[in-house]
């Protein structure tokens, strides 16, 4: 295409203003096709909201309407909504024929997900999910060491997430606890990202051996109309809480590797934290997003244990997405959350200059969802529950 790429974007929230902050660094990419975009709309029913991300990040224009944008030249949309908008959005967005980029989740459970996939496996255009961690230098690096063989065969596996947004009590009643309009609590407001990291580091999960779910703040206020993010304003009134604060997860991969998955969204203390530990006959990697710009490794070799010990590596130019999004492209710079938003609207956009599939597409969210449900059965049922055994299936 030799004009420039014209976005839009469905949902000015949070996370909409994370892809619209992506968009507007996308052109920093050193690819040798160069991304070249316009930012055109942000849509929101909350037209102040959308006029307000628009002003701050560089759109051209802004509006209330959804089907307005959804039926206009724009050549991308990237869909941020709360999880239950999600389904009649997406499938409205790809039966238009434009590229799609969606926050994750696409759906709320695997019958919903798995419809979607079949719609996206069905379109011309590129479909994508934002797993934005699968960005950070580190645990890409992390991943490739898994893949390259460097801790021999892999046979444990831990990932977390613990956040400390909802560990307020008088913070508003919102979607986010709600199960039917969310889907799941920390299970997959915050699992999503760790239940990918883990998969996408060691592979998928075959099976949710055991899941514990626990709602510990059970009561909160209600919100105020027009509430927006985790701080929203609240009301007199209370509701109650139906989704998990913490979950807690045993897992077995396809691999005959075994691992565990905790989460918490009232982590008092840790604001956001998502992990990934590896262990593997010949060592064994670990990776911290709250110190993203950083990752360790072990490799077990002869010579002197006393000074044989992990590794402490500073990610650079030598590593995954470095280049593309840091301001200073020098080791030890240091990239985080923000440029993680960079790098997967670039891979994105660079998918859909080359007409090829995004590597995290409708099939790995859905892939991702069949886990969240695995875990709900086992969590209801007390037993292990294969994660093949679900109705969604991936497509294609």
């Amino acid at each position: 295409m030799s004009r420039p790429l014209r976005i839009g974007i469905i949902g000015a929230g949070m996370a909409g203003q994370a892809h619209a902050f992506g968009f507007r660094n996308a052109m920093m990419a050193r690819s040798e096709t160069p991304i070249s975009i316009e930012l055109d709309t942000i849509a929101d029913p909350n037209l102040d909201l959308a006029q307000s991300v628009a002003r701050r990040y560089g759109f051209a224009r802004a509006t209330a309407d959804v089907d307005a944008l959804i039926a206009s030249d724009v050549d991308v949309i990237s869909v941020a909504l709360p999880n239950f908008l999600h389904s009649d959005v997406l499938s409205r967005v790809i039966a238009s024929g434009k590229h799609v980029f969606a926050e994750k989740p696409i759906g709320r459970t695997p019958e919903e997900s798995a419809a979607l996939a079949e719609l996206a496996a069905a379109s011309p255009a590129v479909t994508g999910v934002g797993f934005s961690f699968r960005r950070l230098p580190g645990l890409a690096a992390l991943q490739q060491a898994v893949g390259h063989g460097l801790l021999g065969e892999v046979h444990t596996v831990r990932a977390w997430y613990n956040a400390d947004y909802a560990a307020d009590p008088s913070g508003a009643l919102t979607w986010r606890y709600s199960q039917e309009q969310a889907g799941g609590g920390a299970l997959l407001d915050i699992g999503a990202h760790a239940i990918d990291a883990l998969q996408f580091v060691a592979g998928a999960i075959s099976e949710v051996s055991s899941a514990t779910l626990r709602t510990v703040i059970t009561e909160r206020p209600l919100a105020a109309a027009g509430a927006i993010g985790h701080g929203g304003a609240t009301s007199s009134e209370t509701g109650p809480v139906t989704n998990d604060d913490i979950a807690l997860l045993t897992v077995a991969l396809e691999t005959g590797a075994i691992g565990q998955i905790t989460l918490s969204r009232i982590a008092i203390g840790i604001p956001n934290s998502l992990g990934v530990e590896v262990f593997g006959s010949q060592g064994h990697a670990h990776f911290d997003s709250i110190s993203s710009g950083e990752f360790s490794i072990f490799r077990a070799e002869s010579g002197d244990t006393a000074f044989n010990g992990p590794r402490r590596v500073f990610t650079g130019p030598a590593h995954p997405y470095f280049l593309d999004v840091a301001a200073m492209p020098g080791a030890g710079v240091g990239t985080g959350y923000a440029e993680a938003f960079v790098a997967e609207i670039q891979e994105f956009l660079r998918c859909v200059l080359a007409a090829a599939p995004m590597d995290t597409d409708f099939n790995t969210a859905l892939r991702m969802m069949n886990v969240v449900g695995a875990a709900l059965k086992s969590s209801k049922e007390g037993r292990s529950v294969p994660v093949n055994d679900l109705v969604g299936q991936p497509v294609g």
